[in-house]
């Protein structure tokens, strides 16, 4: 559905112009603009959740302008502003980013990563996207940090939703993939490599961890995944996975 703000053609002209200053450098005028187009964001947000109320008090709202913010670092007015004026753009943005954190935030807790390493089945968003002490941008934080690790694990053909399949199911070997997975992690080399090269430089690795080959390759998935966790500092995904391994958190 396209978005029914009124927006002027003077104005989608003059938001390619403006666009460009910003980009130059002219924080004080990207205030502004977000600022100006408030309305705007609003109402893209309350067409994707059309029964939210207390729009400027939600989630959605901060991820609005979030949203609205990356629609002005990415537009091209260039190559865009004949066939797809700035203000589609952003509609288009918001939406998708939204839609990711509705997806997200409502997947059971078997879609979550390491959710399955609970003993007890209880849902991820249960047991911590809604904990209190979680503010409303730390919630925001882990909806990127998990949106990235989806992107990072894809590079590797891994799955989120298919990364309890590769879960060690004793928690000692559960632990020792964790600790192979933050030396990969600390070690800037090895890490960027098996980023790069997507394969184990074993002939490395196991100069810097005490494990068979065999164990490290049977345990691929797992491993990468937890690099990943660690060798990107996503902090909410560290913290819950130390919880998970009996309350270690990132340097545990």
């Amino acid at each position: 559905m396209i978005f029914t703000f009124t927006v002027y053609n003077s104005d989608k002209e003059h938001a390619g112009h403006l666009i460009d200053r910003i980009k130059e450098g002219d924080e004080e005028l990207r205030d502004k603009f977000i600022n100006d187009y408030i309305p705007f964001i609003l109402k893209v947000i309350s067409n994707a959740v059309p029964n939210k109320e207390g729009l400027r008090n939600c989630d959605e709202y901060s991820i609005g302008l979030i949203a609205f913010n990356e629609a002005i670092d990415k537009f091209d007015s260039d190559k865009s502003f004949k066939t797809f004026n700035f203000f589609s753009f952003a509609e288009q943005i918001i939406k998708r980013r939204i839609i990711d954190y509705i997806r997200i935030v409502s997947k059971r807790s078997k879609e979550i990563p390491f959710s399955y390493l609970e003993e007890k089945e209880t849902q991820f968003d249960e047991k911590y996207i809604n904990e209190p002490a979680i503010s409303k941008y730390d919630r925001i934080e882990l909806f990127q940090e998990i949106k990235s690790f989806d992107e990072e694990l894809k590079a590797f053909g891994i799955k989120l939703s298919d990364l309890h399949k590769y879960t060690p199911k004793h928690s000692d070997s559960r632990e020792m993939c964790v600790k192979v997975g933050k030396k990969i992690a600390q070690n800037k080399e090895i890490f960027k490599k098996i980023i790069n090269k997507k394969y184990f430089p074993m002939k490395e690795l196991t100069k810097i961890v005490d494990v068979h080959p065999r164990t490290i390759e049977r345990n691929r998935e797992f491993i990468i995944s937890v690099s990943i966790i660690y060798g990107n500092d996503f902090e909410h995904l560290q913290s819950y996975l130390g919880r998970t391994l009996g309350g270690r958190g990132k340097n545990g």
